[in-house]
């Protein structure tokens, strides 16, 4: 493995951590505020209790 590749799975690997914490930390706030997610699921929208995807 070059040393560019190393860097761009360093980089990978941080955004993809970032994402995981950003998310966690969106539901862990509609939980508090008792509200809910709109997510697209298999073509359709959809509106979820966030306290529900914290169970998934």
């Amino acid at each position: 493995m070059n040393r560019k590749t190393a860097k761009n799975d360093d980089f990978h690997i941080k955004v993809m951590k970032g994402l995981k914490l950003s998310y966690e930390r969106l539901i862990q706030s509609k939980i508090e505020k008792n509200q809910s997610v709109v997510v697209i699921r298999d073509g359709k929208v959809l509106t979820i209790k966030a306290s529900e995807l914290r169970k998934m």
